[in-house]
């Protein structure tokens, strides 16, 4: 295989994994909204984690 052909394999690749990271991302909020009427203290800690993420804190990130 040359240079372009593997180039178009990873594109497709990439291009088709897309949905399934940003769905990860959208999962917190759809969840959040769902918890929100039976466990409002588990939606807003989901909130925060989508937020943390946002702002490059992840799991990992400093604590505050």
């Amino acid at each position: 295989m040359d240079l372009a052909s593997i180039l178009i394999v990873l594109a497709i690749i990439v291009l088709c994994a897309l949905p399934f990271i940003f769905g990860s991302f959208r999962g917190l909020d759809r969840t959040a909204d769902d918890l929100e009427g039976r466990d409002p203290q588990t939606a807003r800690a989901l909130r925060k984690a989508r937020k943390d993420i946002d702002h490059g804190k992840g799991y990992y990130g400093p604590r505050q």
